[in-house]
């Protein structure tokens, strides 16, 4: 028997959208509405207590206040639910609030996840091509940073740096998996753009310098190395790993054989 229920579709990386059946949710008449929602999608595999959604929005706030703005905010929220779609999304349980079984939740906080573990499982029996396809789609739905829209939401700032590391781990199997069946050219892309995101990723530079070798380009992959050191003294006022450093010994060596191998 087919799922009958409404499809409730919750996008975060990137600007928060929201919509049921296809029918937009209003995630932008009001902040905390917006706030509310993210959290509960976000964090909907377990229940969420009354006390701690008021300490969480309004951490100032006597008791009383801020449980009166929750349920102001949850009001406004559901109404806002209901003009899309007639589903009751939001369930209440004794002083719990979560994201109900009346609809069917999609979001790309768990799609993403889903192809990042597919593609690690793939690394793992040694299938490079579906590793590939799974993490290229996986990168895909990284359209930006998680909640890029509500940077000052402080309950989302752990979740966006794991998720950002998770995407920089994403990247950097990619790259690593195209090296290993000779493709330096999408290679050395990946890694460029890695670099924009996180210029300190000395993992990255390292991979780069891998991608520059083995495409034949051994200058590139020493001044890749030059670059590296600038940032990092400009920045974090460190040096490159020992690691990094006889690397770039061994790229200077007029015998060395492109390297790829030495990136991982």
């Amino acid at each position: 028997m087919s799922d009958e229920r409404p499809l409730l579709m919750a996008r975060f990386l990137g600007s928060f959208r929201v919509t049921v059946d296809d029918v937009a949710v209003d995630t932008a008449s009001r902040r905390r509405t917006r706030q509310l929602l993210a959290y509960l999608l976000a964090n909907r595999r377990a229940p969420a207590h009354r006390d701690v959604l008021a300490d969480t929005f309004w951490p100032d706030a006597t008791p009383a206040a801020a449980r009166n703005n929750l349920h102001v905010t949850l009001s406004h929220l559901r109404r806002a639910l209901r003009d899309a779609h007639p589903a009751a999304v939001i369930e209440r349980r004794y002083d719990t609030y979560r994201i109900g079984g009346a609809v069917t939740v999609w979001t790309d906080l768990e799609q993403f996840a889903a192809y990042r573990s597919e593609g690690a499982r793939a690394e793992r029996r040694g299938d490079a091509c579906a590793a590939i396809r799974a993490y290229e789609a996986a990168g895909q739905l990284y359209e930006g940073e998680f909640l890029t829209d509500q940077p000052y939401a402080d309950w989302a700032v752990p979740l966006r740096e794991a998720l950002r590391l998770d995407m920089i781990d994403v990247q950097g199997r990619l790259i690593e998996r195209h090296l290993e069946r000779g493709a330096p050219g999408t290679a050395t892309i990946l890694a460029r753009r890695l670099l924009e995101i996180d210029p300190c990723n000395e993992g990255v530079h390292r991979q780069l310098m891998a991608c520059y070798a083995a495409a034949g380009q051994r200058h590139l992959a020493l001044s890749q190395y030059h670059r590296l050191v600038e940032v990092l003294w400009t920045r974090l006022r460190v040096t490159p790993s020992a690691r990094t450093t006889e690397y770039f010994r061994q790229l200077c060596h007029p015998r060395h054989d492109r390297g790829a191998r030495l990136a991982s």
